[in-house]
């Protein structure tokens, strides 16, 4: 039997057709997921950047917050006014805000103050931050914008701030002044075994004279602020008597120390017995305001001496202080003068359970924030722990030793420090021996942990 054929006619077009619509499905399939990829690359990025743009701007807040100074003390309902204050000093006519300033609107801090206003994170404003700070009593909460890409995208972070306090760099110098130093005699240097450059000066005033030395010998180095300046005509400043050498090596810029806030009252607690005038031995004295007693050659006083405002102490002869010396801070209209016409010598406090109490207190020599002491005796004082008063001078022909102590003066004025005498020696500064009571700093804002969060807006 003859078997017949049928040929199938257009077999591999069809194919050709079916693997031709594969591979353009195939191909828009890799277009649309490179494209879809690139769109979430692009997002992500954005994303990013807004995110980094809020927390750069959380970063610069947290910098500006470690540096406001609120006055220890401050109560809760004045926290904002110093906070808002400290921050326009900072802020306003910065490079960071350019013509932008900020603004407070009830207990909201707005940085810049216009809503529609941003600081800008790169020089094509592309990326930028705005914050604002919510105050809630002692502690506060900020908030910062990050946007990018003009404004496109923004992300939100959030954190809580708590109160801090500030350390003091104001013990680390052996003088340490809020006013002018004047040097114009005599010498300051370190007692026998310690070299002359324990003998550092520093002035915070913001005058052109703020340390002005004509003569004597300064062992240390001086240091002023940024905004002070220092005159030297004579004398020698850090084993230097070349005024060029002394100005180009031996003077040096450093911050504000950060001096106390003084509260000489924690300290009435230990003056139980009332002054006795005349009286040769006397402990724990209180001596009411307006006596103006007169110490003499040879009289003891064991414990504190607390002295009420205001009042004016002479202490003639060889007066000997086992214990410290603390007085009230004055009125402006107080005259609080402590004047040393002879000789003090200090040494602790006495054994005996009256005075356990009083023993646990350290670093204090004299503690008179309002007062003015003079020193002008011909026999060498000796005295530990710090000196710290409104005004200073010194026209003595004798050696005093601060053991372990700073000198510091909190008048801002002209006439803080004067050295017009013999010789202030000093066995260390009072870093390392600051007043145990007393004392308190300024404050700042310092990140609370764990409560960095991102939020909406």
């Amino acid at each position: 039997m003859k078997r017949s054929t049928h040929l199938r006619r257009g077999l591999a077009s069809t194919m050709a057709m079916l693997y031709l619509v594969l591979f353009s499905t195939l191909a828009l399939g890799f277009y649309a997921a490179t494209t879809t990829s690139s769109e979430v690359v692009a997002n992500d990025r954005l994303i990013a950047s807004a995110q980094s743009a809020a927390e750069s701007g959380m970063d610069f807040m947290r910098y500006q917050l470690s540096l406001v100074q609120i006055p220890s003390g401050t109560a809760a309902a004045n926290v904002q006014t110093e906070l808002y204050k400290d921050l326009q000093s900072q802020l306003n006519a910065s490079q960071n805000l350019g013509s932008n300033s900020i603004g407070m609107s009830g207990n909201v801090i707005q940085i810049p103050a216009s809503t529609s206003a941003y600081i800008p994170l790169d020089k094509t404003n592309n990326n930028t931050f705005r914050a604002t700070i919510t105050v809630w009593n002692a502690d506060i909460v900020v908030k910062v914008e990050g946007r990018t890409n003009g404004g496109k995208l923004s992300r939100y972070v959030q954190m809580d701030y708590v109160p801090g306090t500030h350390s003091t760099t104001a013990f680390d110098f052996a003088v340490a002044s809020r006013g002018q130093v004047i040097m114009e005699k005599g010498s300051l240097g370190g007692t026998a075994g310690v070299d002359n450059s324990v003998a550092q000066v520093m002035s915070a005033s913001q005058t052109a004279t703020a340390i002005d030395v004509s003569g004597g010998m300064i062992g240390g180095d001086i240091s002023i602020l940024s905004d002070g300046g220092a005159s030297v005509t004579g004398g020698t400043v850090g084993g230097s008597s070349i005024t060029a050498d002394i100005l180009a090596n031996h003077v040096h810029v450093v911050n504000d120390p950060d001096f106390p806030t003084i509260d000489p009252t924690v300290y009435k607690k230990y003056a139980t017995n009332t002054y006795v005038p005349k009286a040769n031995l006397q402990s724990n004295i209180i001596i009411p305001p307006n006596t103006n007693p007169k110490f003499n050659a040879n009289d003891t006083v064991q414990g504190i001496m607390y002295i009420q405002s205001p009042n004016q102490v002479t202490f003639q002869g060889n007066f000997k202080l086992q214990g410290f010396i603390v007085m009230e801070t004055g009125a402006a209209s107080d005259v609080n003068t402590l004047s040393f016409s002879g000789n003090l010598t200090q040494s602790p406090v006495p054994a005996g359970g009256a005075f356990d109490s009083v023993r646990a207190v350290s670093g204090v020599a004299i503690l008179a924030p309002s007062a003015a002491i003079s020193m002008t005796g011909s026999t060498d004082s000796y005295m530990r722990g710090s000196v710290i008063t409104n005004t200073f001078t010194f026209a003595g022909s004798a050696d005093i030793q601060i053991d372990q102590g700073t000198l510091m003066t909190l008048s801002p004025n002209g006439d803080s420090a004067i050295f017009n005498g013999k010789t202030v020696k000093f066995t260390a500064n009072g870093s390392s021996n600051m007043p145990s009571a007393g004392l308190t700093y300024a404050g700042y804002f310092a990140p609370k942990a764990g409560s960095y969060v991102e939020v909406m807006p």
